[in-house]
């Protein structure tokens, strides 16, 4: 019987989910004595029964699984769609004593006793954070931060962890990926703005098998790959860092919602996806009909310069 339910988004890729560990961790923070429950459509319990606070995590395949996912025990209920009437439909039949929802100028406006109105603009994982904040205020970016700090507390004694962190990746396909080539001539470019002894931890998943072979084979002492490693250990390794740099994909969220110095990568702009904040640039193609790939490492070194001079006073 949980007293707090979190309905996630219908999607099944990793930074999807990635966006509410924030909203997650607040709600235990807030309530550390009541049971926390996720709720899905989508087969996504294994990124969430390894995070601290959560309890429980249903599966829900239809309406009847979402109407019996709420109980006489339910006290709060926060809805992280947008997009769809079945949640108001579901909160109005059991009605939680609190009910957190996006504004979007629909019916279910008017179940919702807490709610923030839906910007397209706003960074998902912001927007998460500031639907709580309907009910009580808390700073976004501390929150955000103090969440993968404790998630990186099982691997503070990690071997893995650089000064620069590449995320190279791209699940949904080749045109959100910066290719490799630019990465290793952005990492000799930063060595005159950061120095000659700097080092790279590239992150990398099973889809990125080809990248580790290509730096695996060249040899460079600095240089290390973390491959498929779990998201706490990437929470140790990018709050580390000076600076992330980082295409589109699941990981990236981990080093913005940490709070680093960051520059994402991306085929054309992406506000929802990309948290606009100090110490934190987004890098597109001039054009995009041209690509990722026509964007130089020039023009992604140009960004790091400028996070890294503004960082300071954004992590103060």
């Amino acid at each position: 019987m949980s007293d707090i339910v979190v309905y996630v988004r219908s999607q099944p890729q990793l930074g999807d989910q990635i966006v509410a560990f924030a909203t997650l961790y607040q709600l235990k923070a807030w309530w550390p004595g009541r049971q926390v429950k996720v709720v899905a459509r989508d087969d996504v319990g294994h990124i969430y029964r390894d995070l601290p606070w959560v309890d429980e995590f249903q599966r829900a395949r239809s309406l009847r699984d979402y109407v019996r996912s709420l109980t006489s025990a339910t006290q709060v209920s926060v809805n992280l769609h947008h997009s769809s009437e079945r949640f108001g439909l579901v909160n109005l039949l059991r009605l939680p004593a609190i009910r957190l929802g996006f504004r979007n100028a629909r019916f279910s406006d008017l179940v919702w006793t807490h709610c923030h109105r839906k910007d397209e603009a706003e960074y998902i994982g912001l927007a998460n954070l500031r639907l709580l904040a309907a009910y009580r205020p808390l700073d976004a970016e501390a929150a955000a931060r103090r969440c993968f700090a404790e998630l990186a507390t099982r691997h503070r004694h990690t071997e893995l962890g650089a000064d620069v962190v590449f995320i190279p990746g791209g699940g949904s396909g080749p045109f959100k990926r910066w290719r490799l080539a630019h990465y290793l001539r952005l990492a000799d470019r930063l060595k005159s703005l950061l120095g000659a002894d700097i080092r790279y931890t590239f992150v990398l998943g099973q889809q990125e098998a080809r990248e580790r072979a290509e730096l695996d084979a060249l040899r460079r002492t600095d240089i290390q790959v973390a491959y498929c490693r779990p998201l706490s250990e990437l929470s140790a390794i990018m709050l580390r860092a000076r600076l992330v740099v980082a295409n589109d994909c699941g990981p990236s969220h981990v080093a913005q919602a940490a709070g680093v110095p960051y520059v994402g990568i991306f085929n054309q702009s992406n506000p929802e996806w990309f948290w606009r904040r100090r110490g934190a640039a987004d890098v597109v193609p001039r054009e995009p009909r041209d690509g990722i790939n026509s964007i130089t490492p020039d023009d992604v070194l140009r960004a790091c310069v400028e996070v890294l001079s503004s960082a300071p006073a954004a992590r103060a």
